[in-house]
């Protein structure tokens, strides 16, 4: 049995690949935040469903925020989500309580526009690196259900 080394990702195709990643952790990070704040403070007759569907979205989000800054470090990069990168890029979900419809409508704006930074990446990322495409791909699956799910409760 003859071993072969393993293919490497060229410079140029680690370089996209990371920093479209990278454009995507701190707001990733900051939607994980967002959902724990209305997790903890939404009010109102949608109560109890939002309040568990918002821990089952930051717990996806968590785990979707370590693969995305895991890969970026596999393709040599060091990745930022220090609280000052992250509040940069945060839409700053109110503070104290808020109604069910607030909640959703806040956490529906935030989940659009990290929807729209993962779509912006995604022929980029597909044309230099396959896992760093793949996982994008997988974050916006589940997005989208996220986002389709907290729609569905604003009826």
């Amino acid at each position: 049995m003859t071993a072969t080394a393993l293919q490497t990702v060229p410079d140029t195709a680690r370089l996209t690949a990371a920093s479209a990643l990278q454009k995507l952790l701190p707001e990733l990070v900051a939607l994980t935040l967002n959902a724990k704040q209305a997790h903890w403070n939404v009010t109102g007759p949608a109560f109890l469903p939002l309040h568990a569907l918002t821990d089952e979205i930051a717990a996806d989000l968590r785990a979707w925020v370590d693969r995305v800054a895991e890969r970026a470090v596999a393709l040599g990069f060091a990745v930022d989500a220090r609280p000052g990168t992250v509040a940069a890029v945060d839409g700053q979900f109110p503070a104290g309580r808020v109604s069910d419809h607030e909640a959703i409508a806040e956490l529906i704006e935030h989940i659009d526009e990290v929807i729209a930074t993962a779509r912006g990446s995604i022929a980029d990322v597909e044309r230099v690196d396959v896992v760093a495409h793949d996982l994008t791909v997988t974050v916006l699956e589940g997005l989208e259900k996220y986002r389709w799910m907290l729609s569905a409760q604003a009826v």
